[in-house]
């Protein structure tokens, strides 16, 4: 089908390439939110003029002035707590005005150099013979000038079979909201053709720049309702991105970029180490920390009781997502490689890094462990044996500081998680766990390999002359490679993950897998996500009720892997809702757009009128002279930039 259609846009361009400018590929984004993304091929021909002597400056232009004083009707309160929502409150009330769209363009930046044919021109070449009797399936579409007295912005003719169908949509100008009814609208229609008769009607409600309601529903009536919030089916539709993160979150997401950052500094050491280039790593996430103090905390970590949580931790007292954000920040740790993330975290070099685990594991040696590790990584299995008198102090070296790093921070982080979620009553542990299995997956073989390890050691000490490096033996093949236990056995399981050499005697201080921390730090980004999600819709809407349905949807889908995380980086969610949470919300508001498809058909064809209304002009302003020319005067009542669209289809 694209091979008949790619011969007919080779044929167009040998044809017309000269003079005109001819493409093969994805619909105008202007022509996609008319016509909807189910009514238009995700590939067509288009045909126009090329300008490029300059792109517009302009900004959409804005047709409704905000009303100094309070708008009469009743109010719609989408803010669930005003005081902490940084979204317009007045605008809402107000809604899909004055919500700072307008500094948003909804095109393409290539699309502003696009002009318009002649519209005869236009017709000439789609009303010859040759052209109508290509072999292909699709859609050419001619861009005019709209010279006309249509004002005609695009031409259809459309490859089928067993149809010949053209399409002609034009701007039909600035209309003012009350006009449009669904009189006026089946009038236009039913005056082409008459026939079996259904209408498609979607309203947009946009609550914010990244929130959206979609309300869509069809209806066989001959005077259709042009709004019905009892019936419809509505979708909510939110963008999060990385740059708009609030206070509440911010601290989360920083966390997130400094695991990255490790990850990232750990793989870039193991790739110049396979090329030859001898370097220690780069640790460049801490912000820097007396040495003396944090051997002081370092001591008081490992020797003074944990305590009990926090009673509010129990679950006992309810809290809203937004209050459970706050207790998180404040929050008591329990666990002893949670305590050391925070404090290792901070040192400034790989040096400081490096000596800062010297001294937890002397201290761990020879101090009495009363705060013992519970959690399941390879730093807690380390403390434990060197506190149980089974290992050696371990000397670490290349990334080993950096890889048990990274494995305590994505655990704590994935409990910061798990204590907003189920604090909050969001979803159930068992639930989050389930949409992060592989958070654990890794972890346990590696705890496998290791008890394997374990079996038949001696509980005998070795004397930290026998742990440290030394020199390779005269006929060793392995070089300066030491055993911290009495025992090992080769167990496959323990041989890791990309970065790990199975050929390597002796017990491994660390073990790092490329994949496997990729996939993780996927998965709690993909878990941040869904935390914002809920966070926005929280704010906004005030729908709880909801939240279980976000999770279960969001969290069960596989994790992105993400290479960084900037300020550009966004997620996009689109759930279904029932009608009855935002009725209330959205009665007696005018959406910011309406997309209103009336079909008719007898034997012979088939007519597709679609109205199209929107409070912006979703067109580049410079498209046709006509977007310039035509009265842009502010009026007091509410007005929609509108767009008919006609498809006519007959049997062949």
């Amino acid at each position: 089908m694209s091979v008949n259609l790619a011969n007919i846009y080779a044929e167009l361009l040998r044809k017309y390439g000269e003079n005109y400018t001819i493409t093969y590929g994805a619909p105008p984004t202007y022509l996609t939110t008319i016509l909807g993304p189910c009514e238009i091929d995700s590939k067509i021909v288009l045909f126009f003029k090329e300008n490029r002597s300059g792109a517009t400056e302009k900004t959409p232009i804005k047709l409704t002035l905000k009303s100094e004083c309070p708008i009469s009707g009743p109010d719609l309160d989408l803010t669930g707590s005003p005081l902490k929502d940084d979204c317009l409150a007045d605008a809402i009330a107000d809604i899909s005005l004055d919500l700072g769209l307008v500094n948003r363009n909804p095109w393409k930046p290539e699309e502003e150099y696009q002009r318009g044919v002649p519209v005869d021109k236009a017709r000439a070449i789609l009303c010859t013979e040759e052209f109508q009797s290509s072999d292909g399936v699709g859609s050419v579409w001619f861009l005019c000038d709209a010279s006309d007295h249509s004002r005609t912005q695009l031409l259809q003719f459309e490859f089928n079979v067993t149809h010949f169908s053209r399409g002609i949509l034009s701007y039909t100008g600035v209309l003012p909201a009350y006009m449009v009814t669904s009189q006026a609208l089946v009038r236009q229609h039913v005056q082409a053709m008459a026939g079996s008769f259904e209408t498609h009607i979607e309203n947009l409600y946009q609550v914010n720049p990244n929130m959206s309601l979609r309300c869509s529903w069809s209806t066989h009536a001959q005077l259709p309702l042009l709004t019905d919030l009892t019936a419809c089916e509505v979708s909510l539709k939110q963008t999060f991105r990385v740059g708009d993160c609030g206070p509440l979150t911010q601290d989360l997401m920083n966390q997130l970029r400094i695991l990255l950052y490790i990850r990232e500094d750990i793989i870039a050491y193991h790739n110049d180490d396979e090329a030859g280039n001898r370097r220690d790593p780069v640790y460049r996430c801490g912000r820097g920390i007396d040495m003396d103090e944090l051997r002081d905390s370092i001591n008081k970590t490992l020797t003074e009781v944990s305590g009990y949580a926090d009673t509010y931790s129990s679950g006992d007292i309810e809290c809203d997502i937004e209050e459970a954000l706050h207790r998180a920040k404040v929050r008591r740790l329990t666990d002893l490689t949670d305590k050391l993330w925070e404090l290792l975290k901070c040192c400034s070099s790989y040096k400081d890094l490096k000596m800062a685990f010297n001294m937890l594991f002397n201290c761990a040696a020879r101090c009495n462990i009363v705060n013992t590790p519970t959690n399941k990584n390879r730093l807690a299995e380390i403390i434990t044996e060197l506190a149980n008198r089974r290992l050696a102090i371990p000397c670490l070296s290349g990334s080993e500081p950096m890889e048990l790093l990274l494995e305590i921070g994505l655990e704590k982080m994935y409990k910061d998680y798990e204590f907003i979620y189920t604090e909050s009553k969001v979803c159930s542990a068992n639930l989050l766990r389930n949409g992060g299995d592989s958070l654990y997956s890794t972890n346990s073989g590696a705890s496998e390999a290791n008890d394997a390890d374990l079996v038949g050691q001696s509980k005998l000490r070795k004397s930290l002359h026998n742990a440290a490096r030394g020199e390779p033996t005269s006929g060793s093949n392995v070089g300066s490679i030491r055993k911290t236990l009495l025992y090992h056995t080769n167990n496959p399981k323990s041989a890791g993950g990309k970065q790990q050499n199975v050929e390597i005697a002796g017990f491994r201080n660390s073990y790092f897998d490329e994949s496997e921390t990729a996939v993780k730090i996927g998965k709690l980004f993909q878990i941040h996500c869904t935390l914002e999600h809920l966070l926005m819709i929280h704010l906004t809407l005030n729908l709880s009720n909801v939240f279980n349905d976000v999770c279960a949807q969001l969290l069960k889908k596989p994790a992105p892997l993400i290479e960084s995380i900037d300020d550009k980086l966004c997620d996009e969610m689109e759930i279904h809702l029932s009608s009855h949470y935002v009725r209330e919300r959205l009665d007696g508001k005018d959406p910011h757009s309406r997309r209103i498809t009336m079909k008719s058909s007898n034997k012979f064809r088939q007519l597709q009128s679609t109205f199209y209304f929107n409070l912006e002009n979703i067109c580049p302003p410079d498209l046709a002279d006509w977007f310039q020319g035509d009265d842009k005067e502010l009026v007091k009542e509410r007005t929609y930039h509108s767009w008919l669209y006609r498809k006519i289809a007959s049997l062949k």
